[in-house]
């Protein structure tokens, strides 16, 4: 599909649903921002990434697939005075921290072959709009939506 562009809220998106063969096919179209460490934050400042995520949720497939595309495992979270790795993170999770350790790149075979997504939520489009703001001036704060379900 040569007209799909992978945005920041399609993997944004498929990581909080725990589609790991979603964002692998993503991430096989581009993985450009794989490293984008501003994509989920505490409200507070404390701002991190899509390998982040997956380590904090303990989703070992999400961390095969993510290194499986070259997510950069020495990358901080950013703001807030801490900054945290992922394997920092991973303090307790012996079998992410084995797979942060291994040098060689992991495995990660989808199980299905899902659609790409057809259209952006209006949660997506703020989330992309962020992404575009931070790219513009180098600023980071969340964007409200106008949406009833998120309270």
């Amino acid at each position: 599909m040569p007209d799909f562009k992978v945005s920041r809220a399609h993997l944004k998106t498929a990581c909080d649903q725990k589609n790991w063969d979603l964002l692998d096919k993503l991430l096989e179209i581009d993985a450009s921002q794989i490293n984008d460490n501003a994509l989920y934050t505490d409200t507070w400042g404390l701002w991190w990434g899509l390998l982040h995520e997956t380590v904090m949720n303990n989703a070992i497939d999400g961390v095969r697939v993510l290194l499986k595309h070259g997510a950069e495992r020495s990358i901080c979270s950013c703001g807030d005075g801490y900054l945290a790795t992922a394997f920092e993170i991973a303090e307790d999770k012996p079998e992410i921290t084995a797979l942060l350790l291994d040098s060689r790149t992991p495995d990660y075979v989808r199980k299905t072959e899902p659609d790409l997504p057809a259209s952006e939520s209006p949660d997506e489009q703020a989330i992309n709009r962020q992404g575009e703001i931070r790219e513009h001036s180098g600023l980071l704060f969340q964007i409200a939506v106008d949406n009833p379900n998120l309270e």
